[in-house]
């Protein structure tokens, strides 16, 4: 029989996290609405951006986590392909290639 619990539910950041049981066998996920980070993304693509600094993407805390956990944080290469994925055009900042 499955079973989940909540380990963790932030209000304020929109976000929680919930642990599945199924078998024996545990899994940890997490959730964050992102609406208001995309409403952020979209007014900071509207506004100029600076020669020296463009500013690619915002990243909701969901993904940085899975960053984490899946040891790619550090992997250059995976945060290009994870901007330039279509799903994530919405937290698009800059319009251009990375």
């Amino acid at each position: 029989m499955a079973k989940s619990e909540i380990l963790d539910a932030l209000p304020g950041a929109k976000r929680k996290t919930i642990a599945h049981e199924e078998d024996g066998v545990w899994r940890v996920e997490s959730r964050q609405d992102c609406e208001h980070i995309v409403k952020a993304a979209k007014i900071m693509s509207e506004m100029p951006q600076s020669k020296d600094f463009k500013l690619a993407a915002v990243i909701p805390e969901t993904v940085l986590n899975q960053a984490f956990l899946e040891g790619w944080f550090h992997d250059k290469a995976k945060w290009r392909e994870w901007a330039n994925d279509p799903q994530n055009r919405e937290f698009r900042v800059w319009p251009g290639r990375l």
